[in-house]
């Protein structure tokens, strides 16, 4: 191992150096057999330090990071998710000799998130969230703690998606008509409806109860021929509800929200959300129909939409590789030439709107096509 720190197998605690540690990447290789059996010379303790991670360490200590598993088959009791450990964990490590044998593949809640420093990954580069999380952080008078596994997609990141769709699709539409309360004085004050504010919906045949939640939103351009696209604006929870208007309060806001945009009732949030991923060798392709804006997808607040959805098996949390316009098969298409990692936040029935998760090219464009690459494993049984 050039550049490694040697290694002597002892009884005593090892701190070691800060790793990387790497996200979900598309390029992991699992092996497929059990490992040869060789003579264990020894172990060592190793006290984690912050950033390390299995991967990591598999690659400074064993001279390959697909070695990972050796030191979770050695740490299952202390360890239980192998993408998170500690600082200040003590694990043991195996020598570079020992192997273990006949071991079970990992579920795909086991599978780590190998470095990014991997010659395999396309997607390479350093980050600032590349950092194991500590167990407990302490910033001022508050303090953070881990709670556990976190969702592929959050709910702000669903419910504040773009997609598109066509006004029949989303009928009955309510109309937003008046902000409760707003600027008895006539004074100039900004035209969006405000966090906590209460506005009078017209509901046009749209049904609702108190407590209810409502989407308003924002027609934008049209996609041909799938229709238009809807710009979430905000959130509403409903407090009082009439045959033909309903009295509602701002909960989110993720846009300008103004008298006069439509409301919905939102597609509802998976009970048990995407937590991890498991590798797709040839998945579902399709093209990148366009952006919420006419630019090249160049930051992770844009948004992209793809000419396959439900109908064709995507699912929320799935991931895709975006690849050149002259790549007439995304389907064979070696995965060190894609130039874009897309996830996927709201799934229509013939469209999906994906998230910008990792770029290696500025070149994706409307047109490009995409390959499935990673499907979302939800949480839960």
């Amino acid at each position: 191992m050039s550049g490694a720190k040697r290694v002597t197998f002892a009884t005593s605690v090892r701190r070691g150096p800060v790793g990387r540690v790497g996200l979900l990447s598309l390029l992991l290789v699992w092996p497929t057999g059990g490992f040869a059996q060789g003579q264990d010379t020894g172990a060592e303790a190793y006290e984690v330090q912050r950033g390390d991670t299995l991967w990591g360490l598999a690659e400074q200590y064993l001279a390959s990071g697909s070695r990972w598993q050796d030191i979770y088959a050695l740490n299952r009791g202390a360890v239980r998710d192998p993408n998170l450990i500690f600082p200040g964990q003590v694990l043991t490590l195996p020598s570079a000799a020992v192997a273990v044998a006949e071991r079970p593949a990992p579920s795909p809640q086991e599978i780590p998130r190998p470095c990014k420093s991997c010659q395999e990954n396309p997607f390479a580069g350093p980050s600032v969230f590349d950092r194991s999380p500590d167990r407990g952080v302490t910033l001022g008078r508050f303090e953070v703690a881990f709670s556990g596994q976190e969702p592929l997609v959050s709910t702000s990141d669903f419910y504040g998606a773009p997609f598109i769709s066509t006004a029949a699709e989303l009928e009955p539409i309510g109309t937003t008509v008046r902000m409760v309360g707003q600027n008895p004085l006539n004074l100039r004050l900004p035209a969006s409806v405000p966090l906590n504010r209460q506005v009078v919906l017209l509901l046009r045949g749209l049904r609702v109860e108190a407590g209810q939640e409502l989407l308003a939103f924002k027609w934008r351009r049209r996609v041909r021929p799938h229709g238009r696209v809807a710009e979430p604006v905000a959130m509403l929870t409903v407090l009082e509800a009439g045959t033909d208007s309903a009295r509602a309060r701002v909960r989110q806001v993720f846009g300008a929200y103004e008298i006069g945009d439509p409301v919905i009732l939102p597609s509802a949030y998976p009970a048990s959300p995407p937590v991890a991923l498991q590798m797709e060798e040839s998945g579902i392709t399709g093209r990148v129909l366009g952006f919420t804006t006419k630019h090249p997808l160049l930051g992770l607040s844009d948004a992209a939409f793809l000419d396959v959805g439900a109908a064709n098996g995507v699912e929320l949390g799935d991931e895709f590789a975006a690849f050149s316009t002259d790549v007439l098969d995304p389907g064979s298409a070696p995965l060190a030439d894609a130039l874009a990692l897309l996830r996927v936040v709201r799934v229509r029935e013939g469209t999906a709107t994906v998230v910008l998760v990792r770029t290696r090219d500025v070149g994706t464009a409307a047109g490009s096509p995409v390959r499935r690459v990673a499907q979302a494993v939800p949480s839960g049984p």
